[in-house]
């Protein structure tokens, strides 16, 4: 992607995350004011027990909600069009709603309608990104088959396909590796380390598997009792950022 060395992709400035309980209450913070920056080349752990806000902190960064208060900023700027917004950046989710009626390579393909639109069709070169992240995902072998028909591990790498497709800068994940086994989640971790230093990807990863986030992550945040903390990989555990983990 042709960035700067340990860019910053994505800026939080005194964010506050929260909800509405409905339309006429205040919205309602669920973590004190965040200052945290996502840099090219880069894979960060998001941790926390559940509840604390980290699905959440992952829909505020890419826009699927608004913030109490504070700002979000990609590559300094808070203002972008939906398309340009989605050639950037993109939040992948395990589970929700599936097609009965799309294979898997139609269902990848859809990671570049921000280039090619919905109905324009796409060109020889988002083919060649589609067939690009069947490969790396290693779900070529059942790229023709219904989404309906693949196991819930099976479908966890076809929803980060359609994400490699996508070619976006910032890649957010929410909890990737919930339905794989450890050989698969290990392979996953992998991959994030190359995508992001090969493609200079700023990466965060919402997951509870704290051996893969000390071992293959740069840095990890951890969201406890209201509060934010990040802190090196190497040096979460002698700093207490793991202490709730031992409880």
């Amino acid at each position: 992607m042709n960035l700067p060395l340990n860019a910053t992709l994505l800026q939080c400035e005194n964010l506050v995350i929260g909800y509405k309980q409905d339309k006429r209450s205040d919205a309602v913070g669920l973590v004190t004011p965040v200052d945290f920056e996502l840099k090219a080349g880069e894979v960060v752990a998001l941790l926390g027990e559940n509840g604390t806000g980290k699905s959440t902190f992952l829909k505020t960064l890419c826009g699927l909600l608004q913030p109490v208060s504070g700002s979000v900023l990609l590559q300094g700027k808070s203002q972008w069009t939906a398309r340009e917004r989605a050639k950037f950046i993109t939040l992948v989710r395990m589970g929700g709603v599936v097609c009965d009626r799309m294979n898997v390579r139609e269902f990848v393909g859809l990671g570049r309608m921000p280039y090619a639109g919905l109905f324009d069709g796409r060109n020889q070169e988002d083919e060649s990104f589609v067939s690009e992240a069947l490969a790396l995902l290693e779900i070529e072998k059942f790229k023709d088959r219904w989404l309906t028909e693949l196991s819930d591990g099976e479908r966890s790498r076809v929803y980060l396909a359609q994400a490699v497709a996508q070619q976006v800068n910032v890649l957010l994940l929410d909890e990737p590796n919930a339905f794989m086994d450890i050989p698969r989640s290990r392979k996953l971790f992998t991959l994030l380390q190359k995508l992001a230093k090969e493609r200079d990807m700023g990466i965060l990863v919402s997951t509870h598997s704290v051996e893969y986030a000390e071992k293959y992550c740069d840095r990890i945040m951890v969201i406890e009792k209201g509060f934010a903390r990040c802190e090196r990989a190497s040096d979460a555990r002698a700093r207490g950022l793991l202490d709730w983990t031992e409880g």
